[in-house]
């Protein structure tokens, strides 16, 4: 089996794999005072409840964009799942090729979900990554990484909105029935749940005028699923699309 983990801004995902079926899938808190045994004894108590051995862990994968907490999943992979740990980066053989100026400054997290999609969709794909910030990432039939966009998520910007004014409370975003707020709260949800459909929807365009190929527009990340259902370019969303990519980056490293 593979362990797979996506270390967010806000949340970790570990996913494991067997033929490369998603068989479990955990979310926990991305806390950075967490400790190795405070990881392990999390993690242990998910794969007793899970029926889940350690001598059926084969490979480990780790992508990260929390470089702080990296040390502790390192030393949790080695002293309990007894198993070195990949650690995704620009580098690491992952089924694509990253043809950008500077391939070390894209995140695990985009390289994931590129290797996730190029090796389900063969024509080229966008990925939009609605989590902490929104990621536009874009691979070419070729399996070729070639950039993308990046912009603020729509809980740091509802935090914004709290935080930095006197009177707009705090709201959880749901989709709105109608574009025009009688209230305040339906005026808060309008305009982010609708700006930010807006906003995806032009970047998808405008990236669609520079390619030379038809992409699959996929989307994936916490907040995605609403999103894409009012979307005029997302075709599909893949909730698990991370998982998916650092579960081959798994399988084409294991042994190495």
């Amino acid at each position: 089996m593979n362990f797979v983990v996506d270390i967010g801004n806000s949340n970790t995902v570990i996913g494991i794999f067997k033929d490369d079926i998603l068989k479990k899938r955990w979310r926990i808190a991305t806390d950075r005072n967490l400790t190795v045994d405070d990881i392990a004894s999390k993690i242990h108590t998910l794969m007793s409840i899970s029926n889940v051995t350690i001598e059926e862990i084969s490979c480990v994968v780790i992508g990260s964009v929390v470089p702080t907490w990296n040390h502790s999943w390192e030393r949790f992979s080695i002293e309990f799942l007894k198993r070195n740990p990949v650690f995704l980066k620009y580098s690491t053989p992952c089924g694509i090729t990253i043809k950008t100026p500077n391939p070390a400054e894209v995140g695990a997290d985009r390289i994931a979900n590129s290797a996730g999609a190029a090796a389900q969709y063969s024509k080229g794909t966008i990925v939009v990554d609605s989590g902490t910030a929104i990621t536009l990432d874009i691979v070419n039939p070729e399996k070729e990484y070639i950039g993308g966009a990046i912009m603020p998520g729509i809980m740091a910007s509802i935090e914004a909105l709290s935080t930095k004014t006197a009177k707009l409370p705090r709201f959880q975003l749901d989709k709105p029935e109608k574009a025009i707020g009688m209230t305040t709260l339906q005026s808060l949800q309008s305009g982010v749940f609708f700006g930010f459909v807006g906003m995806i929807d032009r970047l998808v365009e405008e990236s669609l005028k520079e390619l030379d190929f038809s992409p699959r527009i996929i989307s994936t990340g916490g907040l995605a699923g609403a999103l894409s259902t009012t979307s005029k370019y997302i075709e599909q969303f893949d909730r698990d699309l991370t998982l998916k990519g650092l579960n081959v980056v798994a399988t084409i490293n294991r042994g190495n």
